[in-house]
């Protein structure tokens, strides 16, 4: 099956930021630029927590890049443009303003959404927004529609550039510096919660729970108090709260201000890591990939033996000889190339095939001699063509 995406460089060596969900389960990645190029990419990194990528393209010039802005400063009615690749029809800019910003949709424990009405589409996943100075303040992610099929209604989100850049950098940094873990499940203290626990005047997060193994429970925070403050820093949220922790680094000691009997007092835990955290941030090594291509990916198609009922259903010349198009995925590059159910498949590779086996066979060979396309001769109602399908990872 193949996806599209978007994405943008942030490094003149070809260092390109796109989303993690762009990419799952690729087993080849193409970049296509604005000018027409098409390079392979290779997957250095994913985010564990987050919805970001950072692919590698080796090309023999530098690349122009987009800066990180910030995003920090934004404030809503400021004017960004969404630059991707809705609906795989090519780069596209939509203009609008910041609609919202601090979005939760519980994604992420740590949502920080920025909303926008600058129109974003499926394909446009892993594109820039950016300001009007031309700086990079978001990573275009998802869109909202109550409808799953349905496309933009006026509601898009973003990476905040300050997450992303964050992420971003702990990704290409050699040493994969962990996330920071406190092992307290904190949720916001409402005026109501506030009021019904006689804690007129407190302000923050509220623990719920307490992980036994975890740094809160060795300093004996407990369900019930109350955090304002990490350090000097005010967190105006649950969200906001626990991104201060993932972002302090592993064993570094820092002061609570903790809420408890009627008084703040300021505790000091050291931050852990992060635990079942995924070692090397997601990186795909050179052993892994080596497995993930050892079989021939699926292009989509359902193949039968040709019979006169079919060459009678479909209208096909009874003299016709190959292999029957019996159906075709929905969201396949096979569709997208216009293979359709009823066409016949009479060569692959310029050798003639009369059984499904024969083609899987062309297939697989072709496949372990790390071929990128594979040539097949289609007959159908329109006549003969010759279309090109991707299949393998080539080195070349």
């Amino acid at each position: 099956m193949r996806t599209n995406g978007s994405g943008f460089i942030i490094d003149p060596s070809g260092i390109i930021v796109t989303n993690k969900h762009v990419i799952d389960g690729a087993l080849n990645i193409t970049v296509l630029f604005s000018d027409g190029d098409r390079v392979r990419a290779t997957l250095i990194a994913v985010s564990a927590f987050i919805d970001l990528a950072v692919l590698k393209v080796d090309v023999d010039r530098p690349l122009p890049v987009l800066k990180w802005g910030n995003s920090e400063a934004l404030r809503v009615g400021d004017a960004v443009l969404a630059i991707g690749n809705p609906l795989a029809l090519g780069v596209s800019v939509s203009a609008g303003i910041v609609s919202a910003l601090n979005r939760n949709v519980e994604d992420t424990p740590f949502d920080d959404y920025i909303q926008t009405d600058a129109a974003i589409n499926h394909g446009n996943s892993g594109g820039p927004l950016v300001d009007r100075n031309g700086d990079v303040v978001g990573v275009d992610t998802a869109l909202y529609n109550p409808d799953e099929a349905g496309g933009f209604i006026g509601i898009g989100l973003a990476i905040p550039a300050e997450t992303a850049r964050f992420a971003v950098t702990r990704l290409l940094d050699p040493n994969h510096p962990k996330p920071g873990w406190l092992g307290v499940k904190l949720q916001d203290l409402t005026p109501e919660l506030s009021d019904a626990l006689d804690m007129r005047g407190a302000k923050g997060a509220i623990i719920a729970a307490v992980d036994e193994s975890g740094p809160a429970s060795r300093v004996a925070l407990r369900p019930g108090d109350v955090l304002s403050a990490i350090g000097n820093v005010k967190p105006s949220d649950t969200r906001a709260f626990l991104r201060e922790i993932v972002m302090t680094p592993v064993g570094q000691p820092v002061p609570l201000t903790v809420w408890r009997d009627g008084r703040d007092q300021v505790i000091t835990v050291t931050i852990a890591e992060w635990p079942n955290y995924m070692p090397g941030g997601g990186i795909v090594n050179a052993h892994m990939a080596e497995a993930m291509i050892q079989k021939a990916p699926d292009p989509g198609v359902k193949l039968e033996p040709l019979t006169d009922a079919a060459r009678k259903k479909y209208g096909l010349d009874t003299k016709l000889t190959g292999v029957l198009v019996s159906s075709v995925e929905p969201d396949c590059e096979a569709r997208d190339l216009g293979i359709v159910e009823g066409d016949v498949v009479v060569s692959v590779q310029g050798t003639p095939v009369t059984t499904p086996d024969d083609v899987w066979f062309v297939v697989q060979k072709a496949h372990e001699q790390r071929r990128r396309f594979l040539a097949l001769l289609i007959e159908g109602r329109s006549g003969a063509r010759w279309v090109s399908l991707s299949i393998g990872s080539a080195d070349s």
